[in-house]
């Protein structure tokens, strides 16, 4: 029948949008989550980095433990610094203190500002990386929820009208074929079933219904 597999379809249609919707959904936060757990990650990194080095030259400058072990670590941070590169700028400020920070430990004041400058540089640039992930990072959340809106509101809408439909084309119809069938249990015989812009399908069950009302009123009458 037509009319069940156009009601089939509108069932199915409906719960495609949602599976799309649910799908949808998990598929931003997959791939969301993932990429910024990993930015953040790598700068964080950066910055623990940038910060044992300014604790290095902290200690060094003001005498505190032994300078070889200060060296060291610093070493140790600048090279976790370099294998740890995420932003294009992160390279030069490296290198910048690559250059210096031996000067740094032999008690040079003009690279210890050098290197301090280039530090907190590269503080900055691991800093902002972050902020911007955290921006995007709510740019598709939101594009995302209103993604889900709109589907939710399109998924609502179809829904109403595969209501409409199943109402009018089959709801209806079988309350009038309730209707006529007590009717004429009722003794209203000449009641029959009627209705406009009916499906291809229900008009034929009515014509059938009528039909057999038809017979048995007039079998009614010829046994009277």
């Amino acid at each position: 029948m037509r009319l069940a597999r156009g009601l089939s379809l509108g069932a199915w249609l409906i719960v495609g949008i949602n599976l799309l919707m649910a799908f949808g959904a998990i598929g931003i936060f997959m791939r969301m989550t993932p990429a910024i757990a990993e930015i953040i990650s790598n700068n964080e990194r950066s910055l623990q980095a940038c910060e044992e080095m300014l604790t290095a030259i902290a200690l060094s400058a003001n005498k505190i433990g032994n300078i070889s072990e200060h060296r060291n670590s610093f070493k140790r941070a600048l090279d976790r610094a370099r294998n740890n590169v995420s932003e294009e700028e992160e390279p030069a400020m490296i290198e910048i203190i690559s250059q210096n920070f031996e000067d740094v430990f032999a008690g040079k004041s003009n690279a210890v500002t050098l290197t301090t400058n280039a530090i907190l540089e590269l503080s900055r640039i691991n800093r902002n990386a972050m902020m911007n992930a955290d921006k995007r990072a709510q740019q598709l959340g939101r594009g995302g929820a209103w993604g889900i809106v709109f589907m939710a509101i399109f998924s609502f809408v179809t829904g109403i009208v595969f209501i409409q439909q199943m109402t009018k084309k089959l709801l209806q119809p079988l309350e009038e074929i309730k209707t006529v069938l007590i009717e004429h249990q009722s003794g209203e015989t000449r009641r029959r079933c009627a209705g406009a812009n009916l499906p291809t399908d229900i008009r034929g069950i009515f014509g059938i219904i009528n039909r057999l009302l038809d017979r048995t009123s007039h079998d009614f009458s010829n046994n009277m």
